[in-house]
């Protein structure tokens, strides 16, 4: 062995390196957050004797790796090892081509707006090992590369692609970054050459990435294409001899499921080499109570015997107040982009990091704005730029391809982005350009560690630490439209990015009606007596130790989002826990409706004021002109209002959205002419072209089918029976009509 092993390293890291230099068996070392997992693994290198590769996830690791191995082992990412296999075939000169993917779909004659979809539906095959595709596969990949077309089509299209590919890398020597791991694998380079690969972070291979590594081991088939292995490769010398594979990773940790990578990679890939599996469950980063809330996610983390008890707080985000060294985390962009924006204000520096989504924000912004617009037109502006994406997306969706909820959700998480930077820069005077924008998105979203305060997504913070985390708005999470089991992986990594401090920052309706996140059970508990009899401050802040709430809304006032998220079980106090001080139960008002048809007060479920102006607010926003009366309306009679909560009608209220959603996610009249009519089909609506029969000062009378139905000429509302999920015109194609009959 080339040294001894530290005294500090626990039975579960003794056990690991035993088998690893005891025998030549592939092992997988399953770690939980903050376990020692690079240090276990490094330590495995210098126990070995064998010369090879370890992989890390990306460079920023690399550089701190290089450092703390033998000399024999080289730290790499799996794109650097592939970047030297292709330089070694084609020289010296040898560049990645970052645009080749939509190169090769214009060399396919592809429209031009269909490029980029072309292009990413490519990029991504590449990512998940897909050579011929299947009816389902494609399906899939439509709605991840946002297709505009028919989804069968790219069961043609994409086999192109590859054999079109390859021949610019034969021809040209061109490659773009999945190329660096694709050809290698389809043109057969690099076979068998490496004797021991050291893998982290291996929940987060993409089946391209773990197909590399195997055949760089001699333990893969590689990606068989027909046709598209390079002629000038020679097999193995010694094919029969193979590497060895010591791989960590930890599926409680699984949160790139979305971005290609395997959500059962972990266990396929210990099943395909016969890996032996062993545990590492102690973390030595996080203190008692935050390791307590993290088992409510994963039961396999344990407490360091001695561990610091740790801090944990629930507080209202709207009075949180943040300092020098705090670090925000939340599960989408637009909080945190509006919450740098009230930090700014306050006169602390801000960070929100994120090279991807600074740049699509540049990007959006660009392609977004004129040269000059108004304050008043920013939200139209945002719609119109994301519609070409957004569209295909709902009309999947609405066809009942709940795959499409996650694409769509992060286009409108990125438009919010858009509206709340394009409010700042133009709200002072009415008016801004795209520069003001940029400069503005220059100083929110950059890499500044030394900036007062860092902001993350989830997804950015996976694999760092600080000593005191907020999560902002953790009734966030889990996201309805996401993968279950990647939701959850994504709450157990926010809540172990905390080294002390662990505080989660509710909104207004989740703060008002106590819906606290709730803690596991930590694994056989040391007898504490004394803490036991005298509760330290955070023991009395705890959501556990809270009274169960008194006059809280119906669950009937939630969204199905918030339903989900209020049936977390909320334990009762334990015997003489203290309880915290809490605002007192919130005062309802009467507030007086007097519309007959559809009235939204007086009703007898309580709802939070700041949710009824929520709701409404984005009903207020939607074209057809009933919807948005209706929730004009209801806003006006809330001006008075200054209780915390309201009784409504909530089904009159349920009805109007589901109208709304409906109505956004309309499924297009393709074919004929007439009078575009919309009507309410169970859960869809569709756009039925109607025969006019006669325009009048006041109404338009069309036949649809047997049917005469009359609209009202100003609001395209049905002049006898106007309701929510009734047939109307849009106002935009009222116009149209309007003004082709002056």
């Amino acid at each position: 062995m080339s040294r001894s092993i530290s005294a500090h390293f626990t039975p579960e890291q003794r056990d690991f390196l035993e088998v690893v230099t005891d025998s030549w068996r592939h092992v997988f070392l399953r770690a939980t957050a903050g376990a020692g997992k690079t240090t276990t693994l490094t330590e495995a290198a210098w126990q070995l004797e064998t010369q090879g590769v370890y992989f890390a996830y990306n460079k920023h690791a690399v550089s701190d790796l290089q450092s703390r191995l033998p000399p024999r082992v080289r730290a790499l990412t799996l794109h650097a090892h592939g970047h030297r296999l292709l330089r070694d075939r084609a020289g010296a000169t040898f560049r990645v081509h970052s645009d080749k993917a939509q190169d090769v779909a214009r060399q396919l004659d592809f429209r031009k707006k269909w490029e980029a979809p072309a292009a990413r539906a490519w990029t991504i095959a590449r990512e998940e090992r897909l050579g011929l595709l299947t009816e389902k596969q494609a399906q899939w990949l439509a709605t991840r590369a946002q297709w505009p077309g028919v989804p069968e089509d790219l069961i043609e299209w994409i086999p192109e692609f590859h054999i079109c590919g390859h021949n610019m890398w034969f021809s040209e020597g061109r490659a773009d970054f999945t190329d660096l791991l694709w050809l290698p694998l389809t043109a057969g380079y690099g076979y068998g050459t490496l004797p021991l690969a050291l893998v982290d972070e291996a929940q987060d291979l993409t089946p391209l990435r773990q197909a590399y590594v195997l055949h760089l081991l001699g333990l893969g088939t590689g990606i068989n294409l027909s046709g598209l292995r390079d002629p000038r490769d020679r097999p193995p010398s010694n094919p029969d001899r193979t590497g060895r594979l010591i791989f960590v990773g930890d599926s409680d940790q699984s949160i790139y499921t979305w971005a290609g990578a395997d959500p059962m990679a972990l266990s396929r890939l210990k099943e395909q080499v016969g890996a032996l599996e062993l545990p590492l469950s102690v973390s030595f980063r996080c203190p008692r109570e935050v390791i307590r809330y993290a088992r409510a996610h994963s039961d396999f983390i344990r407490p360091a015997t001695g561990a610091a008890p740790g801090t944990i707080e629930h507080i209202s985000a709207e009075t949180a107040t943040y300092a020098r060294g705090d670090v925000v985390l939340c599960r989408t962009n637009a909080p945190l982009i509006r919450q740098a924006l009230t930090l700014m204000k306050a006169g602390l520096s801000v960070a929100v990091t994120g090279r991807d989504l600074a740049q699509q924000l540049r990007e959006s912004v660009s392609a977004a704005f004129p040269a000059a617009f108004r304050n008043d037109d920013v939200t139209e502006l945002v719609k119109a730029h994301l519609a070409p994406r957004t569209e295909p997306l709902k009309l999947r969706l609405a066809a009942g391809d709940d795959a499409a909820r996650r694409p769509l959700t992060e286009l409108q998480d990125l438009g919010r982005c858009l509206r709340y930077l394009a409010w700042v820069v133009s709200r002072p005077s009415g008016e801004a350009t795209p520069a003001d924008v940029l400069y503005l998105l220059a100083q929110v979203c950059r890499d500044d560690a030394d900036a007062d305060v860092l902001l993350a997504s989830v997804h950015r913070a996976k694999g760092k630490e600080w000593p005191r985390v907020t999560i902002l708005y953790p009734e966030l999470m889990p996201m309805s439209q996401g993968d279950p089991d990647e939701e959850r992986a994504v709450q157990f990594v926010a809540v172990t990015r905390a080294q002390q401090v662990l505080r989660f920052a509710y909104g207004k309706d989740a703060w008002t009606a106590r819906q606290f996140v709730q803690p596991g059970t930590l694994p056989d508990p040391e007898p504490q007596a004394d803490v036991e009899q005298q509760p330290s401050p955070e023991q009395q802040s705890s959501p556990e130790d809270l009274p169960s709430p008194v006059a809280l809304p119906s669950p009937e006032s939630a969204t199905p989002e918030r339903r989900t998220r209020s049936r977390r079980a909320r334990p009762s106090a334990p015997p003489g826990a203290a309880s915290p001080t809490l605002p007192p139960p919130p005062d309802v008002a009467p507030v007086t409706d007097r519309r007959r048809l559809w009235p939204l007060y007086g009703g007898t479920t309580p709802m939070p004021l700041e949710l009824v102006r929520e709701r409404l607010t984005a009903l207020a926003d939607e074209e057809r002109t009933l919807l948005r009366t209706w929730a004009h309306e209801g806003l006006e009679l809330l001006q008075d209002v200054t209780a915390a909560y309201v009784t409504v009608h909530e089904a009159n209220l349920s009805l109007f959205e589901q109208a709304a959603r409906q109505a956004r996610l309309a499924i297009p009249a393709l074919f004929g002419k007439g009078v575009p009519v919309c009507v309410f089909e169970g859960p869809l609506l569709r756009v039925r072209l109607a025969r006019k029969v006669r325009l009048t000062k006041r109404a338009v009378r069309v036949a649809l089918g047997d049917v005469e139905l009359r609209f009202d000429r100003e609001s395209g509302e049905l002049l006898d029976g106007a309701e929510p999920l009734a047939p109307f015109i849009r106002p935009a194609e009222l116009r149209t009509l309007q003004r082709d009959v002056a």
